[in-house]
């Protein structure tokens, strides 16, 4: 949905450190820098959160507890991937 108050962090495609590995379910980063597919026009240091069909999308002004992350490249619109900060903000 978007900005979901509910997403708690990003699909993780190359864990650096996998806690619970034997548990059901994907890797999810909560914290450091990721891979997010994003949508839209992002530019450095916007506040990230959901857009739907796991897709990140950039907020002026988020509501409190929906932001995942911070965008760390600029991206020029429609759908990619770039890298996010996870975590404390």
């Amino acid at each position: 949905h978007d900005m979901d108050r509910k997403v708690a962090g990003v699909v993780s495609t190359n864990p650096a450190y996998l806690m619970n590995s034997d548990a059901d379910g994907v890797a999810v980063a909560l914290q450091g820098r990721v891979p997010c597919k994003v949508t839209g026009a992002v530019s450095k240091g916007d506040m990230m959160v959901s857009a739907g069909n796991g897709m990140a999308r950039a907020e002026e002004n988020p509501a409190m507890g929906s932001v995942i992350g911070k965008a760390l490249q600029d991206h020029d619109g429609g759908e990619g991937v770039i890298e996010v900060a996870i975590g404390r903000l």
